[in-house]
């Protein structure tokens, strides 16, 4: 039977996530852009021998939900049993992470608060008295710096002592004395929550009035002729709707808390992050290092994937010999074993070389928080093309992985900005297509070629979102924090690394091998042709490619990596050196594998996410995108 629950709420990029990972055995990524914990990550923790359970929830602003993200969070609060809440408030942003506490200590569920980020705090001149904070709030409150590890300790001993000992909620901080009148009112009217229903009635007497929606129908509608009264005197009085209202009550309530217990220490100097964002921000010069940062973010790859490539290589090489004594005593046996061997070389020598360093340089720029930095420079370009800003915080996430992009677009707030983020996500190099890239350009074309590839794909997600926008509404602008610059920790990266290279060999090592003994047995069954017959007309008539290459693309569908070992194989080539392609027939390849459709499980997300016409739709698109893009090239080696 599980332990206490205690969950973890707080405004994006308060630190929640961080500290769920310095707090539990399951790190949980801990990304840099609003919105990306869409899903609930939960884990066991023990606190002075007790097991408790640790839930990490998707940030919020309130609980007056904008978007599924902070749907997920308001519903769990309001249906779920909870045993502790630990709000994560940003120092740095106190008067407005307050906003939030205030509106967590009138839904009346236990609460402690983490004063996290107080370090940056400390560096920006901002002196915070936790003590008479907490004295004012009537609960816990317990300063930390998660990404250190620092007051976590003291956090949980609060937490710990908090659920031992329960004690009733503080009294609640009144509003203006017209407004406190009416909600001392509504509550004492309102008829208790019902089984299942959490938050007290004060807090659904001020819903009712600032959110009616929030508030269950057993509970409103009895005193519903009280509730359009009160409203219609605050509108009244105030010349505004409750909503902004009672916002602006809150608001009050944050700022006169900060101004209380917060002391502004004049700084000599302009802080570190506000002079380097001077330059990160620049429009002109900021762009530069911008590219400068793809420039030798592709460079590290290339030389840290064929350096490991080149240790690699003579080892793998050692061992089919040892496996030709089994063609002489059974053929099946020999297949199966050979393709095995040839699904880990691909593994180990091709994909993972290229895959580790990917991902642990993405890791460590993301926790910078300089690829926030570039979702805004790039929001203009994105705009041009009919993308809404936000799409951005998808894209970046696209080249990791596009099933997480997808689920990322939940941040988009109407269905036109997501349908098309959902249709142009599928063009976006993920890790798999990253490392067939960089594999095939530095066996047989050359760097600069991959980094020709990566902006002709930006060209076309460009000229593909413009021609499908111009029927659709125009985007909205884009409303999105920067975070703070910080120095990156390895530990996260590494912890980051880890987590994906575990799941590489978990779910997708075994489909390589399948894959790679599938097209050994495919091979001496003859299947093969059938594929390369069926798709020759695409693949050798219009792109000018080995016909071979078809089933190899048939396969790609379920994971890019297959592509590069099932090439070896059906092309009869010992490395990707000796792969019988010219560079112009290379490039070709690439450019069609890097466009179309990802990968099965990215058709199977869009599917639950937008319907199967979508997931359909995308994907044809995505192949006559690719079609035309990688004829386009191939029109140009023979002119040039």
């Amino acid at each position: 039977m599980p332990g206490p629950r205690i969950v973890l709420v707080g405004q994006p990029n308060a630190g929640k996530s961080t500290l769920f990972n310095v707090l539990s055995d399951i790190k949980a990524a801990a990304g840099n852009f609003a919105g990306t914990s869409v899903r609930i990550t939960r884990s066991g923790i023990q606190l002075q021998g007790q097991e408790f359970e640790l839930l990490d929830l998707p940030g919020i602003y309130s609980l007056n939900a904008a978007d599924d993200a902070e749907r997920i969070t308001r519903d769990f609060l309001l249906g779920e049993p909870v045993d502790l809440v630990v709000n994560v408030v940003d120092s740095t942003l106190l008067s407005r992470s307050l906003e939030l506490s205030v509106e967590l200590m009138e839904l009346g569920l236990p609460l402690v608060i983490a004063l996290n980020m107080q370090d940056e705090a400390e560096k920006r001149g901002l002196k915070i008295d936790h003590e008479k904070l907490e004295k004012r709030l009537g609960v816990a409150v317990v300063p930390t710096s998660a990404l250190h590890g620092k007051g976590v300790r003291q956090l949980m001993e609060r937490c710990a002592r908090r659920i031992a000992a329960p004690s009733p909620p503080p009294p609640p901080f009144p509003y203006t004395a017209h407004i406190e009148k009416l909600v001392q009112g509504l509550a004492e009217a309102l008829p208790q929550p019902g089984a299942g229903q959490r938050g007290s009635r004060r807090f659904y007497a001020i819903k009712a009035i600032e959110n009616p929606d929030m508030v269950p129908g057993e509970m409103r509608h009895p005193v519903a002729a009280r509730i359009a009264a009160a409203s219609a005197r605050i509108r009244t009085l105030h010349k505004l709707e409750c909503f902004e209202t009672i916002a602006c009550e809150r608001h009050h309530l944050a700022m006169k808390l900060s101004e209380e217990t917060c002391e502004f220490v004049p700084r000599r100097t302009i802080h570190l992050h506000d002079r380097m964002d001077r330059y990160l921000l620049h429009p002109w010069l900021g762009r530069l290092i911008m590219l400068a940062y793809f420039l030798g973010f592709f460079a590290v790859i290339f030389s840290a994937g064929g350096l490991f490539s080149r240790w690699l290589d003579p080892l793998l090489s050692r061992v089919p010999p040892l496996l030709l004594p089994l063609q002489r005593f059974s053929a099946g046996l020999w297949l199966t074993a050979d393709g095995i061997f040839q699904g880990l070389a691909g593994a180990l020598g091709i994909v993972l070389p290229y895959l580790l360093p990917l991902i642990l340089l993405h890791s460590l720029f993301e926790d910078s928080g300089y690829l926030s930095r570039i979702a805004f420079l790039l929001d203009g370009l994105l705009h041009r093309i009919g993308l809404h800003g936000k799409s951005v915080a998808a894209f970046v996430l696209g080249f990791g992985c596009t099933v997480p992009a997808v689920y990322a677009t939940r941040i988009l707030e109407n269905k036109r900005d997501r349908f098309l983020s959902a249709l142009l996500l599928p063009f976006i190099p993920c890790s798999a297509r990253n490392a067939v890239i960089f594999a095939l350009t530095t066996a047989l074309a050359g760097p600069l070629w991959a980094l020709a590839i990566y902006v002709f794909v930006l060209l076309v997600i460009a000229a593909t979102g413009k021609a499908i926008s111009l029927f659709l509404a125009k985007p909205s602008g884009l409303i999105m924090e920067l975070p703070d610059l910080k120095v990156p920790s390895l530990r996260n990266a590494f912890a980051a690394t880890g987590r994906q290279v575990r799941e590489f060999v978990l779910t997708v090592v075994p489909l390589l091998l399948l894959g790679s003994v599938a097209m050994s047995w495919l091979g001496r069954l003859d299947v093969s042709s059938r594929i390369d017959a069926l798709l020759s007309p695409l693949v050798h008539g219009l792109l000018g490619l080995p016909a071979a290459l078809g089933s190899t693309l048939a396969f790609g569908f379920f994971r890019k990596e297959l592509i590069i070992i099932m090439a070896k194989q059906a092309l009869g080539a010992a490395s990707l050196a000796l792969l019988p392609l010219t560079a112009g027939q290379a490039v070709v390849f690439l450019v069609f594998v890097t466009l179309y459709f990802p990968c099965l499980a990215t058709f199977m997300v869009l599917g639950r996410e937008f319907g199967w016409k979508t997931a359909g739709a995308s994907a044809a698109l995505s192949v006559v995108v690719a079609a035309l893009a990688a004829w386009f090239f191939k029109l140009l080696f023979i002119l040039f």
